[in-house]
């Protein structure tokens, strides 16, 4: 039938050709050629994503002959490497998309969030407590607290990227709609809200100046 004929000029024309090319492109350093044929080509069957640490051990790709392991290290060496241009969405759709799931971990295990006391900027600890009793090591001044009602946010905190103050979702958005000044006092414009369009929120522009 023509749906065997196509298999078998798969495994006996197109894979073993696949397969040289992406060793030829590997021995060249062209990692990003090897990557972006795995995903086109699917290299990687689906039901990977669901494997264990023990079955991925013995995981085979669609290519006979080409090793599992192999293509991990080609998807993680591409994926550094877009991480060191900066081109970090790039690097994240990748890991989120690959049905590898050591691949996939990547998103889990470095995601970091570092905080700075908005008064005197040094490094705030790691939150190990409740919010309204956060204080800085420095300079002794409580943070986590609204800059307009004063009381500790427990759940959405936005913040200016500017001068580091924020609060409340929704008193940010009722004080800049119509101010642009923060509103401690710090005089700095942090233009949460465009005038002409609140559906922008959140926004800053004073960085681009």
């Amino acid at each position: 039938t023509k749906r065997t004929f196509a298999t078998n000029a798969m495994a006996y024309a197109l894979l073993p050709t696949l397969k040289s090319l992406l060793f030829e492109r590997a021995d060249a350093g062209d990692i990003q050629t090897c990557v972006v044929l795995c995903e086109v080509m699917e290299v990687i069957p689906m039901q990977q994503q669901t494997m264990n640490n023990a079955q991925q051990q013995g995981a085979k790709t669609t290519i006979p002959g080409l090793d599992y392991m192999l293509v991990r290290e080609w998807y993680l060496s591409y994926i550094e490497l877009l991480q060191q241009m900066c081109l970090f969405s790039h690097a994240t759709d990748l890991i989120r998309h690959c049905r590898d799931p050591e691949v996939g971990k990547l998103n889990q295990q470095s995601t970091t969030i570092h905080e700075s006391c908005p008064v005197c900027y040094k490094p705030l600890p790691t939150n190990t407590g409740s919010s309204s009793l956060r204080a800085c090591k420095s300079c002794r001044q409580r943070v986590g607290l609204c800059f307009l009602c004063h009381e500790p946010v427990k759940g959405m905190f936005v913040w200016c990227p500017g001068c580091g103050h924020g609060g409340h979702l929704e008193h940010a958005l009722e004080w800049f709609s119509a101010h642009e000044v923060c509103p401690t006092g710090c005089g700095h414009k942090c233009n949460f809200v465009q005038h002409s369009s609140a559906s922008s929120f959140p926004r800053t522009t004073s960085l681009m100046k």
